[in-house]
C-alpha cells in the first residue's frame, strides 16, 4: 500500500509539473515490476557510485531504483549547481548526499551529518567509492551547541523490514519522539555540534552553500538555533529544505508552525517543497517539507 503522505505529495507535484509527474510514474513502474538484486549492491547518480544493502529494510529498494521522495528532486535541481556546497543534516544512509554529489560535481562539496554509526557507515562508503568528489562525512549530529545527548535509534530488524512508519530513517534526538515504539528502539550517546561552529571550523563560504537539508525527526528547532549566524546573513538567503513535523496531540507537542514563524523572522519565505507555493500553516499534515528562501 502506498502511504497517504506519498499520495498527497505526488498529487501536489502533478499539478505543477505534469511532465515530471509522468517521469515519476515511469520510475515507480520500473521499481514495481523489476526484480531487485539481493544484498549489497551499487547504483549510480550520473558518475557518483552509491552502495546500498537491500537486506536491511524495504526502503533500500527505493534507494536502489532512485524512487525515494522523488518530489524533492526539484529543490535539489533548482539550488545545487557545479561547484556549490550542500549540507546534509540527518543524512541517514546518504541517499541525498549521493544525489547532491552528482549535482555539485568534483568542484563542489557535500558535508553530511549522521550520528547513528550503522547508517553513517553508508555515508563513509559513499566517500570511499567516489574519491574524486569532496564528501565530508561527519559521525555527529547538529544542534544548538557543542554537547552530547541520548538518541533513540531504530536499527534494521527482520520484524521491522516492511515498517514504513517506524523505519531506518526514524531515529531522533527529540525527547519522547519514539516513546510509542520503544520495542523497536534503543538508545545511544551522540555528539552534537552547532552548524555555525562547523561552518566556521571548516571555513565554508556561505555564498557557496546552494542548499541545506534538515531531516531530523522533530529536532528541527534545535538545529535551527545552532545556525542563526547563517540564517541572519545579510543579502542572499542560504536556501533551506526542512522537513517539519506537526502533532499537537502528543504529550510533547510538535508544531511545524513554530518552524515557519522562526524562519520568517529571519526574513525567509517558506514554500511547500512539492509545488513551491506558500506553505499553508493552517493545514499542516504530520509531515511537510518546506523550502525556505
Amino acid at each position: 500500500m502506498i502511504p497517504s503522505k506519498t499520495i498527497r505529495f505526488t498529487l501536489n507535484y502533478a499539478r505543477v509539473d505534469p511532465l515530471g509527474f509522468f517521469g515519476m510514474l515511469r520510475r515507480r513502474a520500473i521499481e514495481q515490476f523489476s526484480a531487485p538484486p539481493i544484498g549489497v549492491v551499487q547504483t549510480q547518480f550520473s558518475d557518483v557510485r552509491y552502495e546500498v544493502d537491500l537486506s536491511l529494510h524495504r526502503q533500500m529498494k527505493k534507494y536502489y531504483f532512485h524512487t525515494h521522495e522523488m518530489f524533492l528532486e526539484r529543490a535539489f535541481n533548482r539550488f545545487l549547481a557545479a561547484g556549490s556546497v550542500f549540507i546534509d543534516i540527518g543524512a541517514n544512509c546518504g541517499y541525498w548526499s549521493a544525489y547532491a554529489l552528482s549535482r555539485v560535481g568534483t568542484s563542489g562539496e557535500v558535508h553530511a551529518f549522521e550520528p547513528v554509526p550503522q547508517y553513517f557507515a553508508f555515508v563513509q562508503r559513499l566517500a570511499q567509492l567516489n574519491p574524486s568528489f569532496n564528501l565530508m562525512a561527519n559521525n555527529i549530529a547538529c544542534g544548538s551547541e557543542r554537547s552530547s545527548a541520548r538518541m533513540a535509534i531504530v536499527l534494521p530488524r527482520p520484524e521491522n523490514f516492511d515498517n514504513a512508519d517506524i523505519n531506518i530513517g526514524s531515529s531522533s534526538l527529540t525527547s519522547g519522539f519514539l516513546s510509542h515504539a520503544e520495542e523497536l528502539t534503543e538508545s545511544i550517546d551522540v555528539d552534537i555540534i552547532a552548524l555555525d561552529d562547523y561552518v566556521s571550523l571548516k571555513s565554508i563560504d556561505p555564498n557557496r552553500i546552494g542548499l541545506i537539508k534538515i531531516d531530523v525527526e522533530g529536532y528541527e528547532e534545535t538545529v535551527l538555533k545552532g545556525m542563526t549566524q547563517l540564517l541572519s546573513k545579510a543579502g542572499r538567503k542560504v536556501p533551506v529544505l526542512c522537513e517539519i513535523l506537526t502533532d499537537l496531540t502528543r504529550p510533547q507537542p510538535l508544531d511545524g508552525r513554530e518552524i515557519v514563524t522562526r524562519m520568517e523572522r529571519f526574513g525567509y519565505r517558506c514554500l511547500n517543497a512539492t509545488n513551491f507555493r506558500p506553505i499553508e500553516t493552517a493545514n499542516l499534515a504530520f509531515e511537510e517539507n518546506i523550502v525556505c528562501v
